[in-house]
């Protein structure tokens, strides 16, 4: 399978994107803090005025969310779900994983799967 593969590079946050079937695959490394969460923000909303409509966002490499990451988070999943768009989190990073506890979000507002297998499975279900 071939993929083409683009990375944009905020201040501490570093984001990789390749097409899979119809998904847009958004993986997420370094830090989304109050600095580098609106590159975050901005690139959804690029991703999304260029016509992607299912995105599937992998936060494994993310190794610091903050209050303010995690609010950029929440803003992008309102705009996606206004839109009728959908969006998936691949997460098997407990670190990240507990910030969503902590806030409690974690498979509530959004579900978080382990793999991008599991997500794939969902979305063909």
């Amino acid at each position: 399978m071939k993929f083409d593969a683009k990375r944009d590079e905020g201040s501490t946050l570093n984001i990789d994107y390749r097409k899979q079937d119809s998904a847009l695959v958004m993986a997420l490394s370094g830090s989304m803090d109050s600095s580098s969460a609106p590159e975050f923000t901005k690139a959804v909303d690029n991703k999304l005025a260029g016509g992607e409509s299912l995105f599937i966002v992998n936060l494994d490499n993310l190794n610091h969310l903050s209050s303010a990451g995690l609010r950029s988070v929440l803003v992008v999943l309102k705009k996606i779900s206004s839109l009728k768009k959908n969006m998936y989190f691949i997460s098997s990073n407990e670190d990240v994983n507990r910030i969503f506890k902590m806030a409690g979000v974690y498979n509530t507002m959004f579900n978080i799967y382990e793999s991008e297998e599991a997500v794939f499975k969902k979305i063909r279900s």
